[in-house]
C-alpha cells in the first residue's frame, strides 16, 4: 500500500439534505496523506516536513493544524527547522479516515439549511472553520462564504500608488485584485519577476458567480501552497 483512497468533500449548495448525515468539524489546516515510500505528502503531493512518521493503527489520511493556518503552513513547509518554526506532535494529527473522535460532532438526520447553519455558526463559535457532513464516501464541506481555491494564469502590474508591485492576478474564473495586502502585493510581484508566480493556487472569497461561471466582486483570501493548480 502506497497511500489511502482520498475523498475530497464538494460544497454544500445551500439546500436541504436526505438521510442521514455524520456532523464532523472543520479546521483550517493541512491535509496530509502518509504515502509508503515517500512520507507525508499534500494534495499536491508536494512534501510535508515535521510531522511525525506514521505509525501501524494510525490514520494515513488525517488534518495538520497547530495554532492557525499561518503556523501550520510554517510548519509543514519548512525543511530545515528554525528556532521559531511551530513543532507538530502527534496531537496536532486529526484523522478524517478513520475520523478522529475530537471532529465528531454528532449526527443529522434529512437536515433543513435552517439547522445545518445553525450547526455551523456553533461550530464557528468555538473557532473551528466550518463543518464536513459525511454519508458514506459522500462528504460536504459547509462554511460561513463559499470559496474558490484557483491557479493563478497571468498577472498585471499595479497602477498609482500600486506601481512596481502586484494590481492584479487573473484565473479561468476571472480576474482577482482586491484583498491583497501591500506586502502580498510586493511579495507576489517578486515571485511574478522570478517566473514562479503563474501556477501558483490562491484561495478566493466570492459574492457568487456569473451564469457563466466568472467570479463576481472576488476578494484574495491568501495563497494556497499546499494545493494543486
Amino acid at each position: 500500500m502506497t497511500g489511502p483512497e482520498i475523498i475530497n468533500p464538494r460544497s454544500w449548495n445551500g439546500k436541504a439534505l436526505a438521510g442521514n448525515w455524520l456532523v464532523t468539524l472543520k479546521l483550517d489546516g493541512v491535509r496530509a496523506i502518509w504515502c509508503d515510500n515517500q512520507g507525508w505528502l499534500s494534495r499536491a503531493n508536494k512534501p510535508l516536513y515535521n510531522i511525525p512518521s506514521w505509525r501501524q493503527g494510525h490514520p494515513r489520511d488525517c488534518e495538520v493544524f497547530v495554532n492557525d493556518f499561518r503556523d501550520t503552513i510554517r510548519a509543514t513547509r519548512t525543511r530545515c527547522r528554525k528556532e521559531d518554526t511551530p513543532s507538530i506532535t502527534a496531537e496536532n494529527l486529526f484523522g478524517l479516515a478513520n475520523l478522529d473522535p475530537r471532529l465528531h460532532w454528532g449526527r443529522l438526520t434529512d437536515p433543513e439549511p435552517a439547522t445545518i447553519r445553525a450547526r455551523l455558526r456553533c461550530a464557528n463559535y468555538l473557532g473551528y472553520e466550518g463543518l464536513v457532513l459525511r454519508q458514506g464516501d459522500n462528504w460536504i464541506k459547509v462554511k460561513p462564504a463559499e470559496t474558490h481555491d484557483v491557479p493563478i494564469t497571468g498577472y498585471v502590474e499595479g497602477r498609482g500608488k500600486h506601481r512596481g508591485r502586484l494590481g492584479f492576478v487573473t484565473t479561468d474564473k476571472g480576474a482577482v485584485g482586491a484583498g491583497f495586502s501591500d506586502a502580498e502585493r510586493d511579495m507576489l510581484w517578486a515571485e511574478a519577476n522570478a517566473g514562479r508566480l503563474v501556477g501558483q493556487v490562491i484561495e478566493v472569497s466570492s459574492m457568487q458567480s456569473t451564469p457563466n461561471g466568472q467570479f463576481r466582486h472576488p476578494v484574495f483570501i491568501r495563497m494556497r501552497p499546499d494545493k494543486l493548480a
